[in-house]
């Protein structure tokens, strides 16, 4: 048997009808940061943290050779800056990789032999705290120098 909520505002009135319950919590202000959080009952905090990836390069020579370094850093919902210690998956143009933590950081090499543009993007469905991510290009141009044109 399916189970129906029926979602109540604060005077009693209720405001919608889903087959999803829901937790309201008041919040001081307006505030778009608390969208994609996490919220945890038994300690009443908000969490989330958002991926911010970096490269070295932008452009590298599609030779298999030259490569871009990808960083990721991390910042909590509100902004503050934070550590996150887990691996992460990251598709390239949908081919995936791991981006393991090593000293301190989330790095990962990245070259390759095909020229064209290359997105990179961290899945965040692989936790429910990662909230959200920034995606970056790198292009590989190819390597195809003829010293005929000398």
């Amino acid at each position: 048997m399916e189970k129906y909520y029926a979602h109540i505002n604060e005077h009693g009135k209720v405001y919608g009808v889903s087959m999803s319950p829901s937790v309201i919590v008041p919040i001081p202000t307006y505030n778009f940061s608390y969208m994609n959080t996490f919220y945890d009952e038994k300690t009443g905090q908000f969490m989330g943290v958002k991926v911010i990836l970096s490269t070295n390069k932008e452009e590298i020579v599609a030779d298999g050779k030259d490569e871009a370094i990808i960083t990721a850093s991390f910042n909590n919902w509100d902004g503050s800056p934070t550590d996150y210690y887990k691996d992460l998956v990251v598709s390239i143009n949908g081919t995936f990789a791991v981006m393991k933590r090593e000293d301190g950081t989330h790095k990962l090499k990245f070259s390759g032999t095909e020229p064209g543009i290359k997105n990179i993007t961290v899945m965040i469905t692989e936790d429910p705290h990662l909230m959200e991510t920034s995606s970056l290009d790198v292009r590989l141009i190819s390597n195809n120098i003829n010293p005929a044109h000398w």
